[in-house]
């Protein structure tokens, strides 16, 4: 490549990253509105900008006593928020202080959303979930499936037809089993499955239908279907964990910030930097020219991981996120100093021309780059699938920075090469690599 020609790509290059950079923290009105920054732009969980608590108190009319395993409660709500996809959370029982009240408060706070209300009433169903059977639908239906675990898994499928959203449960071995009975053992029967009550103190009926043995797939599956989408998935969660053991009312509604506590977001953002500052700062003080070039490359793997927080649909950025974008960042930092290292070996280690080095040390670094990057992005995938909440999130951030690193080293380092290179009169100098003495005496 030509000077004149490296310099003006340089140049266009050199624009457009401080653009980037410029617009990633700069805040300024537009309009009647305000850009708020790349920072600004992210959408951030409860535990990195706080977000709104529930305090719920036993409702007047609860049925059952509190014991002290409270922690069943707290593990089915728990479980249901993460369900409805809520990252950040946080769900404590909170005993009273009044003298002789063994009673517990349930307290949850989390990200505020447009349907926190109605989750949260799905988050506090209370109710236990029963099965009745009858030989027609007018029939008195009585319980069935009784002592045993009845559900083994309800997912909620999606829209099926227009306006039609299906919800498939599976049954154990042991209930599937005692329903085909009860259902070859009459000409029809209906089944009907109910959870708990309405809030107007009627049977909360989620099914009722006839049945046969059709209706089942070869795994126990039997689908049912709402005509609203969130409604299905209220039902698929409520039959997956059941009901509340005790009945729970809303006592208190407040906003709350981070756990963390004020500006974490900030902070995070600040430490995330100043790990990318030092990691470029050592890449050049141990690699001098060429750790330049990739320093520079670091600074595009920052900024590409950062805007895909924006681009890449429904992230929603917590604490193992921030945390996997720094592991991401170190993982960046192997990869450029596995690329120096081949670069700097080939040249102090033979009689090869600075460009011939550079070249043949690319070629070198490209298998154990891909190697690093594709394990960490497995790993990612594996994390992604399996987890959910704060881990998941860690996943997604780190995934997408092994697919950004792996970019940055061979690419993007590459790219700075054939843009710097040509501007360096002494290239032997510039990159500071010198070679063994019995090398440079058979040279001469």
């Amino acid at each position: 490549m030509s000077k004149g020609k490296s310099i003006t790509l340089l140049s266009i290059l050199s624009v457009i990253v401080a653009f980037v950079l410029v617009m990633t923290f700069i805040r300024f009105p537009v309009g009647v509105k305000n850009y708020n920054s790349l920072l600004g732009a992210i959408d951030l969980d409860y535990d990195l900008a706080g977000g709104t608590a529930y305090t719920y108190k036993l409702a007047s009319d609860n049925e059952d006593e509190v014991d002290d395993n409270i922690n069943t409660v707290l593990d089915v709500l728990e479980y249901r928020l993460g369900e409805l996809g809520y990252g950040a959370y946080s769900v404590k029982a909170i005993r009273s202080t009044q003298a002789g009240v063994e009673d517990y408060k349930i307290r949850i706070e989390t990200k505020t959303t447009d349907t926190l209300e109605s989750d949260m009433k799905v988050v506090m169903a209370h109710g236990e979930l029963k099965f009745f059977g009858g030989t027609s639908e007018d029939n008195i239906f009585t319980e069935i499936l009784q002592d045993m675990q009845v559900i083994k898994s309800a997912k909620y499928k999606g829209e099926v037809t227009t306006g039609s959203y299906e919800i498939d449960i599976e049954f154990t071995k042991q209930a599937y089993d005692e329903l085909v009975k009860l259902i070859e053992a009459d000409a029809t029967y209906f089944l009907k499955i109910t959870l708990g009550e309405t809030e107007e103190g009627e049977e909360n009926v989620i099914f009722k239908d006839q049945i046969s043995k059709d209706y089942f797939t070869k795994k126990r599956v039997m689908p049912l279907y709402s005509e609203v989408a969130s409604a299905a998935k209220q039902m698929a969660l409520q039959m997956q964990s059941g009901g509340l053991k005790y009945k729970y009312e809303v006592e208190d509604v407040a906003k709350v910030t981070s756990p963390y506590g004020k500006d974490v977001a900030l902070k995070c953002a600040v430490a995330i930097i100043t790990l990318v500052l030092v990691l470029m700062i050592i890449e050049v003080l141990y690699y001098k020219g060429f750790g330049v070039i990739v320093a520079l490359s670091t600074l595009l793997f920052i900024l590409g991981e950062g805007w895909l927080l924006i681009g890449v649909p429904n992230i929603v950025l917590n604490m193992g996120g921030v945390v996997g974008i720094c592991f991401a960042t170190v993982l960046c930092g192997i990869g450029m100093v596995i690329l120096a290292k081949r670069v700097k070996e080939e040249f102090v280690n033979s009689k090869k021309t600075v460009k011939a080095a550079v070249n043949k040390g690319f070629k070198q670094a490209i298998v154990p780059t891909i190697n690093i990057n594709v394990i960490a992005g497995l790993f990612a995938l594996a994390l992604f699938a399996f987890t959910k909440g704060v881990v998941q999130c860690f996943a997604i951030t780190f995934g997408i920075g092994a697919v950004v690193s792996l970019i940055s080293t061979l690419v993007f380092t590459r790219m700075y090469n054939a843009l710097i290179m040509p501007l360096v009169k002494n290239k032997e100098k510039f990159l500071s690599f010198k070679r063994e003495p019995e090398t440079a005496k058979k040279e001469a």
